[in-house]
Formats: C-alpha cells, sequence, structure tokens
C-alpha cells in the first residue's frame, strides 16, 4: 500500500470522533484512541466499548498504518495487537520511542510471558494484556493509561525562545504558537534531535518521509517544506535558528553563538 494512500487515510479518519448517545465533554472529545487490532470481531468489540463511553478511536490494519497514525496523529492511547500484519509490532514501538512519540501503548498479546513483557516494556510497550480477554479488563486497562496520561507533563525543550512540545506536537517562538504541518514538525523534531549537528537529505528522507530509496529524488520536496517551515519559524526573528548547509542539508542552532 503506497504510503501516501494510507497517509490520506490517516488523515480523513482522524477528524472524526464516534458518536455516543450521551453528551461528552470537552475533555471527552479531546481523546482518541488508535486500535490496531486485526481481529474484526475484537475490533468492532472495542469500538462499541469506546463509542459507550463517547470516545473517538481511528483503526489501523497494519504495524505499518499504526505507525503513521502515531508518528502523525494524536492520540491520548493506542492498542496494538502483537500480531497485526506487517513489520514486527516491537521493532515499530521501538522506532516510535526513538522518535520521541509518548503516545501510551497497550500491547495485546496471546504469549504475554515475563520474558515477553521485559522485551516489550525495554521497546516502549506502557502496559501489557493477554489474549484472550474480556472487553471489560481492555477497557479497565486503558482507563488506567488514560488516567497516567492525564497526570504527565508534557516533554518541551527550547532552543532560544523556541518551544517544542514533542508529547503535544505543539512550537511556540517567543510565546506564540505556530502551526505546522505534520511533514514540518516531523522536520523539525528530527533537527531537535541533532541540534547543531547537520542533518543531510539523505537523514531526512529516512526519518521523516520513511523513503531511503528515494532520497536523490525528493530533495526538491525536502527543500520545499524546509523552506516553508523557515519562513514559519524565522521569518522577522533577529536570532535565526534554522539554517541550510549548501549541498548536503540543514542545522538547527542558534547563529548568536
Amino acid at each position: 500500500m503506497e504510503v501516501v494512500g494510507i497517509a490520506r487515510r490517516v488523515s480523513e479518519r482522524g477528524t472524526g470522533l464516534m458518536r455516543g448517545d450521551r453528551r461528552r465533554t470537552p475533555d471527552e472529545e479531546n481523546v482518541r484512541v488508535l486500535l490496531g487490532e486485526p481481529d474484526e470481531k475484537l475490533a468492532a468489540t472495542m469500538e462499541a466499548e469506546l463509542q459507550s463511553k463517547g470516545l473517538g478511536w481511528s483503526r489501523a490494519r497494519t504495524s505499518d498504518e499504526a505507525f503513521l497514525e502515531l508518528n502523525f496523529g494524536e492520540f491520548a492511547v493506542a492498542l496494538l495487537d502483537s500480531e497485526i500484519p506487517g513489520r514486527p509490532v516491537l521493532d515499530v514501538i521501538e522506532v516510535l520511542r526513538r522518535r520521541n512519540v509518548s503516545t501510551p501503548i497497550l500491547l495485546l498479546a496471546e504469549d504475554a510471558d515475563s520474558q515477553m513483557r521485559i522485551r516489550a516494556y525495554e521497546k516502549g510497550v506502557d502496559d501489557v494484556v493477554q489474549k484472550p480477554c474480556s472487553p471489560a479488563e481492555l477497557s479497565a486497562h486503558l482507563k488506567a493509561l488514560l488516567r497516567r496520561r492525564s497526570g504527565s507533563t508534557s516533554w518541551v525543550r527550547a532552543v532560544e525562545d523556541l518551544e517544542i512540545d514533542l508529547s503535544g506536537r505543539r512550537v511556540f517562538r517567543a510565546g506564540q504558537e505556530i502551526s505546522l504541518t505534520p511533514r514540518e514538525f516531523g522536520i523539525l523534531e528530527y533537527l531537535l534531535r541533532n541540534q547543531g549537528k547537520a542533518v543531510s537529505f539523505e537523514a531526512l528522507a529516512q526519518e521523516v518521509w520513511r523513503q531511503p530509496e528515494r532520497a536523490r529524488t525528493i530533495s526538491n520536496v525536502v527543500r520545499v517544506h524546509m523552506a516553508s517551515l523557515r519562513k514559519k519559524i524565522d521569518r522577522g526573528r533577529p536570532v535565526k535558528l534554522l539554517h541550510t548547509m549548501r549541498g548536503y542539508g540543514f542545522v538547527l542552532r542558534s547563529d548568536s553563538r
């Protein structure tokens, strides 16, 4: 399946919330759950459980879809089945954690012995539930993760007067919020993780576009997104933070140093 097609569906699904019978509170309207569950019967049961609580959801049927949903979307919690088709789900979770995606993840697994649980926790899983289990049990685990999330603080990094909320995926400059596209935020996040170091076009193709084989052909696309990002971050500012390394790539650093 083409990445563009997946991303388009992610965007379309991400705008909708389930319509429950009862009136939802403002806090509930901002809560979405990602369901990465290949079992249609279990997925339908969980969707009904979420709907009864007035919560929104998106559905991922492969680990690649789950990766894109979590990397570019905003979710309160994710439920991923260990048997979801595609790349091994623990490998996907490990990559997401390296990219500072902090969404709490509940893993549903048939073989949830102690060794498997330890490995899952080391990869970045927050909770593991043994299959088979009841929808009520799953719902209780999800609620526990939601409570844990509501009590946590955002991970905010700062460069000069630029503040980047990695968990909330929000950006501020001199206290003013800046609206970024998912690609622009992905670029900025990767540059932040490599602050002060030159980042090549190839690295951005690999880490943001996930298309290393097209590093040369998409370099112009990278430049276009970067130009838009620089305008939003640096235009009209006395201190420039995003710099072009001619013929190589870009770097995030303060030019006041």
